[in-house]
């Protein structure tokens, strides 16, 4: 690995001797190619919207990425072309796109709108800024500046330009200043006049490539060269080549990410990592193909709102740098050395392990992202067991008593308490400092010393002057100036700050007497590991437990510490478990694959000042990479893409009244009674683990509940009956967690024309219009059987039509038992009854009738 470590002068290669092991790295690369659906192979902009969509524009057109599909949308840019060479998301989260042939276009829904022809600006556009409410700024290779206020469009030309390339620039107040090949302009806006106040003297001459404002410093701004990296204050009329970088490196382009680390891509040396302190560079790594990076051509860097990095390079595609969750320091093999009892933090940024085989220090040499391994030869005849590391003085606790050893000077020094050491030959099992910078030390067989940094005893704790054990396993100072005691057998005591000793096991205060480690909350809250109870939380006034049936790995416990965001990490022998108090959940890590090493050894833990934890492992250390970024439970937002009809996508404005979308789906979505087999697409997104994601979804109006826990993204439903539906879908990071937000899509599908009102309305006059012409004709007709036919059929038809009309809701009633289908239809028999007696009398009148007119006819015959 080539790096380079930032000092006075630019260090060589570091030989890796026998007594020196290098650790591995703190990223891994994902590259985006074919086999990921994206064929871009030269990116030109990298950009994510408040949606948490990455878009990516390159050779290949323009793609929206949200984890999991890696969409073309060149099909939909009809506006101007499809080579995309800037982007920029207004403030009003709309996404702006700037072209290679000139022009710019605003994306809304996914769908394109033409803002500025290419014939209106006929020259690519380098660079898109939003500054301000609703404006946004575009620069020109050398055709100027635009200016886009809402649909108000002012170009802003000047002779100058014609004679430069601009590549990049930054609006500060009424300024502009852009980067070019011969400097680094500044120009002042005045109303819809750009002036120009010629460059900045001591970049004249100078190619400047990229322009970053500092987002932590004010008035600072990163300015990439052809000659390097350098910074400027605007304030200030210089620039300053920032020490350590090389001066041959030519720069493309710069990002930051939330960590103080400036992310550097360059034109042929890769991409380079810049660890900040403040504004002091502390550390520079180089990531290029010598060390297994896609490409050292890089002409695009970006860091996504989750503090991923992404790396669009000239040649080789897209590429993501993810930071690992956890890395393994394998310290026997390399090393020999065995038994990482205890860690501690050394300066800033290092640390120091307590070995079988001595004290080794851990620190960054070549590399920001890696750990530097080094024994400390002079202290390999001691056994160590504890340490606490205060400045450059190591308060080691050993096998064989107390020692103190002075790191700058290397020399060892033991610690004896007069009149008599009874330290002096016994293991020791803790050292720790309280708030008034006095130590505690615990002995095996001889109870907890008090003393001064001096050496001189402030008090003595043992069973011969009444304490309560002579094996402390854990002593813990907390905030509030008490002091936590744990030990196997006998449990857990307090000393109150100007208080009496309580025994609070002995008591039966605390129920668990096997005590593995104690440590504190930023909340206050105490936490107490065990020894097969598991681990406890003490708020104050109650304990609470957390055990194997809660989800905790297992109930013994070996060390335990907080992260930056509260979190609680507990070290066990078969791995690692989580306690996130905020959601009341506990994952576990267990899996050699992703630990290294799953046995953390007993109070054997750590966290650095940049949050970093590190659990000591019998043969090595596991680290914690970041887990306040790694870890945190992120709330997102779901988002519905698309409804798809028998698993084809159509076009949803069809189905809809309005001619453009207001969201990314219509709102008013109605489908038709044989178009009834939907499948939503839906998606939350979390472009670093996308498949972390858990849903739970449900349709309003067939669904009864939330559907099982799953990670799929998408639901089908089929042969959706008439009506109004709607869809909702929520996501969680855990399958444990949910919450009552969720997002939401109406829609209705149509009824057949068979089942509308005017429909019913028409059957209904029918068979009205039937019945009365029976009705009618029977009292005209004289055949007897013709009549009795008609009023037969008309009442058929009728009664059909009710039995029709009324078998779903009966079906319901009788379900599928024949019994009960056979008792339903009795029943309706039974209704109809009283209707076939009337009718029977009815006929019988009727024939009554024209019996009686037929002897009235033949008399009327007779008497003629």
């Amino acid at each position: 690995m080539i790096t380079k470590k930032f000092t006075l002068f630019v260090l060589g290669f570091v030989t890796i001797l026998t007594t020196l092991y290098s650790g591995p790295r703190d990223f891994s690369m994902l590259v985006y190619n074919a086999d990921r659906d994206f064929n871009g192979v030269f990116i030109y902009t990298i950009i994510q919207d408040e949606d948490g969509f990455l878009w990516v524009g390159g050779d290949d057109g323009l793609y929206r990425f949200d984890g999991k599909q890696m969409l073309n949308l060149n099909a939909k840019d009809s506006a101007i072309n499809n080579l995309v060479t800037a982007s920029v998301v207004s403030s009003d989260g709309h996404l702006f796109m700037g072209y290679y042939e000139g022009g710019i276009s605003i994306v809304e829904h996914g769908r394109y709108r033409k803002i500025v022809s290419k014939e209106d600006l006929p020259n690519k556009v380098n660079r898109l800024r939003s500054h301000g409410e609703k404006t946004i700024w575009g620069l020109t290779q050398n055709k100027g500046l635009i200016r886009v206020q809402e649909d108000s469009v002012t170009h802003f030309s000047h002779s100058i330009f014609d004679q430069l390339i601009s590549y990049d620039f930054m609006v500060y107040q009424d300024f502009i200043y852009v980067a070019t090949n011969e400097g680094f302009l500044e120009l002042k806006v005045e109303g819809d006049q750009l002036t120009s106040l010629g460059f900045l003297e001591s970049t004249k001459g100078l190619q400047i490539n990229s322009i970053f404002q500092d987002d932590h410093v004010k008035n600072l701004v990163w300015l990439g060269t052809n000659d390097g990296l350098y910074s400027h204050f605007l304030e200030s009329r210089d620039i300053k080549p920032v020490e350590g970088f090389p001066a041959h490196v030519q720069v493309s382009s710069i990002a930051k990410d939330d960590l103080n680390t400036l992310w550097v891509g360059t034109k042929n040396h890769g991409l380079v990592e810049v660890d900040l302190n403040g504004i002091e560079v502390t550390a520079i790594t180089f990531f290029n193909k010598q060390n297994g990076f896609e490409s050292n051509q890089v002409g695009e860097v970006y860091v996504d709102h989750e503090n991923e990095i992404w790396v669009g390079t000239f040649g080789r595609g897209l590429v993501q740098l993810n930071r690992a969750y956890f890395h393994h320091y394998e310290l026997y093999k390399p090393l020999a050395v065995q038994g990482i009892h205890s860690i501690a933090n050394y300066r800033e940024d290092e640390l120091i392990l307590a070995t079988e085989q001595g004290l080794v220090h851990a620190y960054h040499k070549a590399m920001r992202d890696s750990l530097i391994f080094e024994p400390l030869k002079y202290t390999q005849d001691y056994s160590f067991t504890s340490i606490l590391v205060d400045g450059e003085v190591v308060w080691a606790g050993t096998r064989d008593g107390v020692i103190k050893v002075n790191l700058l000077q290397k020399t060892i020094e033991r610690i004896g308490l007069a009149p008599k050491d009874v330290m002096e030959h016994h293991l020791i099992r803790e050292i720790v400092k309280d708030n008034d910078g006095n130590l505690w030390i615990s002995a095996a067989g001889n109870g907890v010393y008090h003393i001064k940094p001096s050496g001189e005893l402030i008090n003595l704790y043992n069973t011969r002057l009444g304490f309560y054990h002579n094996e402390i396993f854990a002593i813990f100072p907390d905030q509030a100036g008490n002091v936590w005691f744990g030990s196997h057998a006998t449990g857990l005591a307090l000393l109150p700050k100007g208080g009496e000793m309580q025994f609070l096991s002995k008591d039966e205060i605390f129920p668990a007497f096997d005590i593995n480690t104690i440590t504190q909350s930023a909340d206050g809250n105490i936490w107490i590991t065990t020894e097969g109870s598991g681990i406890y939380r003490f708020d104050g006034e109650n304990f609470k437990q957390f055990t194997a049936k809660d989800g905790l790995l297992s109930n013994y416990c070996n060390a335990a510490v907080v992260d930056d965001i509260g979190q609680i990490w507990v070290g066990h022998r078969l791995g690692i478990s989580l306690i996130q108090p905020g959601y009341d959940l506990i994952r576990t890590f267990h899996h050699p694959g992703e630990l290294g090493e799953t046995e953390a050894e007993l109070n054997s833990v750590c966290k650095d000042r940049h949050g970093n934890i590190f659990f000591g492992n019998p043969y090595g250390v596991t680290k914690v990479n970041l887990p306040h970024f790694n870890f945190k439970i992120a709330k997102r937002h779901t988002h519905i893409k698309d409804l798809r009809l028998f698993y084809n996508a159509t076009d949803l404005l069809n189905y809809s009244g309005k001619a453009k979308l207001d969201d990314i789906l219509p709102s008013d979505l109605t489908f038709p009674y044989d178009e009834n087999h939907i499948t939503f697409d839906f998606v939350s997104i979390n472009l670093r683990n996308p498949e972390a994601i858990y849903y739970q979804y449900m349709l309003v109006g067939f669904d009864k509940g939330w559907s099982p826990v799953e990670k799929s993204n998408y639901a089908t439903y089929t042969n959706l009956d008439p009506g109004t539906y709607t869809f909702r879908v929520r996501e969680s990071d855990h399958e444990a967690l949910w919450d009552d937000e969720y997002t939401a899509i109406t829609f209705n599908v149509n009824y057949p024309y068979w089942e509308m009102w005017w429909f019913y309305l028409l059957q209904i006059a029918a068979i009205t219009l039937i019945v009365w012409l029976t009705y009618f004709l029977s009292g005209r007709l004289q055949n007897q059987f013709a009549i009795r036919l008609m009023v037969y059929i008309s009442v058929f038809i009728a009664f059909e039509y009710v039995h029709t009309e009324l078998e779903p809701y009966l079906t319901t009633v009788s379900g599928e038992t024949p019994i009960f289908q056979v008792a339903v239809n009795l029943v309706l028999a039974l209704c109809l009854l009283p209707i076939e007696i009337r009718l029977t009398h009815y006929l019988k009148l009727r024939a009554q009738a024209v019996e009686a007119k037929k002897e009235l006819s033949t008399t009327n015959q007779v008497e003629a």
